[in-house]
């Protein structure tokens, strides 16, 4: 059985540009120059603490009512549901 715990609060999706550079590190895969031009592009959340790309959350790894889901271990993971005109994110913790 799936349990998803959430406290229902939609949290701000962050631009790519409002990262530190400490933070554009932490996402080393990514294409920063083409970020930066303009020919690509990347979103990403804040939840307990961890910067999450919404790139990593995918829709077929979700239960339903969520829109997209990333596992964190065997056993958990986190789970997204896009809200306001896609500008906030409601996060909730899978566990099975």
């Amino acid at each position: 059985m799936i349990k998803v715990t959430t406290n229902n609060v939609p949290r701000d999706i962050i631009d790519a540009y409002e990262l530190s550079e400490s933070e554009r590190a932490e996402f080393d895969y990514l294409d920063w120059e083409a970020i930066d031009d303009g020919r690509d592009s990347a979103s990403f959340f804040r939840f307990k603490g961890e910067l999450y790309d919404l790139g990593e959350f995918m829709r077929d790894a979700c239960p339903e009512g969520w829109d997209g889901g990333r596992a964190d271990s065997f056993f958990s993971g986190v789970v997204v549901r896009i809200v306001d005109d896609g500008e906030r994110v409601v996060v909730g913790t899978v566990l099975s």
